[in-house]
């Protein structure tokens, strides 16, 4: 947990403290404007647009 920077903080945190509740970090993923919580959600968003518009090989 981080040290809390106002009185705000200070005061969420003590409620947290004594309802039991816990902080912890999340991954996002970022695709095309969008945040996912699920690494397979953005896969599989990219793997559809992927296939609408197959990409072009330079020659």
């Amino acid at each position: 947990m981080s040290i809390p920077t106002s009185r705000t903080e200070t005061e969420t945190l003590d409620r947290m403290s004594r309802l039991g509740i816990t902080r912890v970090p999340a991954d996002q993923f970022h695709y095309k404007g969008f945040r996912y919580t699920r690494l397979a959600d953005a896969v599989a968003q990219a793997e559809r647009d992927a296939a609408l518009s197959p990409p072009t090989f330079d020659k």
